[in-house]
C-alpha cells in the first residue's frame, strides 16, 4: 500500500464515522448555510460566480453532505455531488429530499473523478483541497473535465491568526476524537495551512484564466449577524473566500 492509499484509508475512515457526518450536518448545512441571512449571502456569491440566465451543468467536489451542491440547485442548475464517503453521500441525499432539491451523488475518490473530459460547465469544492494528498493534481483533474469557457469555482477560509479567534473557531465533532494515525495523517498534507492566493497560484499553473476573487462582505456580515443572535454556535472566524477561473482554450489543442 503507497503512502497516499494509507492516507486515503485514514481520512475515509473519519469522514465516514457518523459522528463526523452528523456534525457536518449541524455545523454547516443545517447551521451556518442553514442560516436565512448566510444561505442568501452565499446564493448570490454563487450567483456571481456564474452570470447569466441557462442552467449549467455542475459538479461540486469533495461535496459532504450536499452543503454547496444543494445551493446550486437551488439556483436551478443540473447538480452532481461527489464525495468518497458513502455516509456524507447518505446524508446529503436526505437533505435534498427534504428540501425537494434535485442533486444526483456519486462515490467517488475526487482526485480520480470518474467522468468523461469536458462534461462540466461548472465544477465547485468547498474546503477540499486542504484535505488532499495531491491537491494539484486535483485541481488540474478538475480542469480538464470542464468544457472550453466552463469555470472552477474554489471556495475555502483564510484561517484566523488571532489566538481566541482560533480558539473559538475550533468546534470537533462531538462523539469523535482523531487518533494518532489521523493527526500524523493531516500533517503530511501539503496545503493543511494555505492561502487564498496559494490557491489562485495552483488555479494558473492548471491554465486556467480569468480568475476572480468574489466579493465575500455580504458573507462576512452575515456570519456577524449570526454570532450575535447565536453566541454559542461558533461561526468560523476566519475569512472566506471564492476563486473562480475560466477554461477558455481548448487545452488539447
Amino acid at each position: 500500500m503507497t503512502q497516499d492509499d494509507e492516507l486515503k484509508q485514514i481520512f475515509h475512515s473519519g469522514w465516514t464515522n457518523p459522528n463526523v457526518v452528523s456534525h457536518r450536518v449541524e455545523r454547516f448545512l443545517k447551521g451556518e448555510f442553514g442560516f436565512p441571512l448566510s444561505r442568501t449571502a452565499w446564493l448570490e456569491v454563487l450567483r456571481q460566480t456564474v452570470p447569466g440566465e441557462a442552467r449549467r451543468k455542475i459538479a461540486d467536489m469533495g461535496t459532504g453532505p450536499g452543503t454547496i451542491a444543494q445551493l446550486w440547485a437551488e439556483l436551478g442548475h443540473e447538480v452532481t455531488g461527489v464525495d468518497f464517503s458513502a455516509t456524507m453521500i447518505s446524508a446529503g441525499q436526505a437533505a435534498a429530499k427534504e428540501r425537494g432539491l434535485t442533486v444526483d451523488f456519486v462515490e467517488a475518490d475526487v482526485e480520480a473523478p470518474p467522468f468523461p473530459e469536458k462534461t462540466f460547465d461548472v465544477i465547485s469544492s468547498r474546503a477540499v483541497l486542504f484535505t488532499l494528498p495531491h491537491p494539484g493534481y486535483a485541481v488540474a483533474r478538475w480542469t480538464r473535465l470542464l468544457k472550453p469557457g466552463g469555470s472552477l469555482v474554489l471556495i475555502g477560509e483564510n484561517n484566523p491568526t488571532d489566538p481566541e479567534k482560533l480558539k473559538r473557531q475550533y468546534r470537533p465533532a462531538p462523539g469523535w476524537e482523531p487518533d494518532e494515525a489521523y493527526r500524523r495523517a493531516l500533517d503530511i498534507l501539503p496545503f493543511r495551512s494555505h492561502t487564498d492566493e496559494m490557491v489562485r497560484v495552483v488555479m494558473e499553473a492548471a491554465g486556467l484564466r480569468n480568475i476572480r476573487s468574489m466579493p465575500m462582505q455580504s458573507v462576512m456580515d452575515a456570519r456577524s449577524e449570526h454570532e450575535k443572535q447565536d453566541p454559542e454556535y461558533g461561526v468560523l472566524q476566519g475569512t472566506p473566500y471564492v476563486l473562480t477561473g475560466q477554461r477558455i482554450e481548448d487545452m488539447d489543442g
